[in-house]
């Protein structure tokens, strides 16, 4: 039988698939590699001054840009479960007014480690909408790729040596002949067989066309809700949000916050408060939250990004002149 493969196309910076994280991490978690994920780079935003009819000089264009995105972040947060953080909101600036960098450094990632790469487009999607970093930065941006395990200068070399902006030509590309206009979107391939779904999809939608090209034979794990799977759960991935156990086990919104609080009250995990929810890491992992303080899974503050510096962010500066 020929391997079913799901391919996301996306932007790093696309709230709509931080907002699918959960049902992406739940088809990880539970088809394991009986299912190949991909992503395709589509760049979102070439320059955040055409994104809106906006008026103005530049730089007031660009904050009106930046009040209207973080408006769009939290409407969508308040329906996918995903948490944001929009407290002094400034993704873009003049320097850099698009999300092309994002896109070129998972490409740049991908030609050194497929599978880090992967580990590192969440990364990145975690410090632009948990942390409200610039991620556009390529200080930042390196940063972020020796977090996931990859050295400084390899990245710098796959980013700068072209490589990296012909393949993200290639997925914008591709794009196009998928008829791919929004993301995400995704194409489910079999063999010659081809299914297309655009927009923001639920965990069950992938269960039900997964069973329908493998003809029954390739099912997801059934695993309980219980606090050991849990633990488990992110003991694999670490650093968590509610609607991600929510999803991968099936549950109701009450029923993982009692859970999560349950396990928070056992000194198993710790909850930060980040944005307009929270983050859970177990207690092993990380032994002082960022923020220095326990919360609820009902927490709706908003939390300021925590900016950590390392060599990495010397060994980038003199790409980051080259933006």
């Amino acid at each position: 039988m020929d391997k079913i493969t799901i391919y996301q196309f996306t932007d790093p910076i696309c709230v709509w698939c931080w907002g699918n994280e959960p049902t992406m991490r739940a088809i990880d978690y539970l088809y394991g590699n009986k299912i190949g994920v991909e992503y395709v780079m589509g760049g979102l935003i070439e320059e955040i001054t055409t994104l809106y009819e906006l008026k103005g000089s530049t730089r007031e264009i660009i904050d009106q840009a930046n009040s209207r995105i973080a408006e769009n972040w939290i409407k969508a947060s308040e329906r996918h479960g995903m948490p944001v953080n929009t407290r002094h909101f400034a993704l873009f600036n003049e320097r850099y007014p698009s999300s092309f960098p994002q896109n070129i450094a998972y490409e740049a990632a991908r030609l050194i480690d497929p599978e880090v790469a992967k580990r590192f487009l969440r990364r990145i999607r975690e410090a632009t909408f948990i942390e409200a970093r610039r991620t556009s930065q390529m200080d930042v941006l390196v940063e972020l790729a020796v977090e996931t395990g990859l050295e400084a200068a390899l990245f710098i070399d796959a980013y700068t040596s072209g490589d990296a902006q012909s393949n993200f030509t290639q997925s914008r590309m591709k794009c196009r002949r998928n008829g791919i206009t929004g993301f995400p979107s995704y194409v489910i391939k079999c063999g010659s067989t081809k299914i297309t779904l655009n927009g923001y999809q639920n965990l069950s939608t992938f269960h039900a066309i997964i069973g329908r090209l493998s003809e029954g034979r390739i099912k997801p794990r059934r695993l309980g809700p219980s606090q050991a799977n849990i633990i488990d759960f992110m003991r694999r991935y670490r650093s968590v949000y509610p609607a991600e156990i929510e999803v991968a086990f099936g549950l109701d919104k009450p029923r993982t916050d009692l859970m999560i609080n349950e396990l928070e009250r056992s000194n198993k995990l710790s909850i930060e408060n980040v944005g307009n929810g929270c983050r859970l890491t177990l207690c092993d992992n990380a032994k002082t939250s960022r923020t220095g303080r326990r919360g609820k899974v009902s927490a709706t503050s908003q939390g300021d990004a925590t900016k950590n510096t390392n060599s990495s962010n010397r060994q980038a500066s003199d790409v980051e002149k080259m933006q």
